[in-house]
């Protein structure tokens, strides 16, 4: 996901990647953020606000379906937080590759040197 934190400032923008997982084997989304939590409102009303989408475009799609996506929880998955305002496409990116559903991926300052440059190199 990409959350512009500031659209009403024409000169800022910055914004915010994050990752939300559909879980079928343990019926829930897991939204997995590097730099706030459950308790951010604008991270909760902007994955919610997504969620609910996607769950009335399921709905739409796959009525006739087995799985049914309307009762899944939202879990807020606790992660290591960044140290700075800039690095949350790599910690993104970590998540995409190597989450699976139990051990957060830890990315550390020096973990985003080494993805800088392999996206270089690559």
């Amino acid at each position: 996901m990409f959350h512009e934190l500031a659209p009403h400032d024409p000169h800022d923008k910055c914004g915010h990647h994050y990752a939300i997982y559909l879980d079928l084997k343990n019926q829930c989304f897991e939204v997995l953020d590097s730099m706030r939590s459950a308790a951010d409102a604008n991270l909760t009303t902007h994955a919610e606000f997504f969620i609910n989408n996607l769950k009335e475009t399921w709905n739409r799609h796959y009525e006739n379906s087995k799985v049914h996506i309307r009762h899944f929880p939202i879990e807020y998955v606790a992660t290591t937080k960044q140290g700075n305002t800039t690095d949350c496409g790599f910690h993104t990116l970590e998540y995409l590759a190597k989450w699976e559903g139990r051990l957060v991926p830890v990315v550390t300052a020096a973990t985003v040197v080494e993805l800088q440059k392999i996206y270089t190199w690559n």
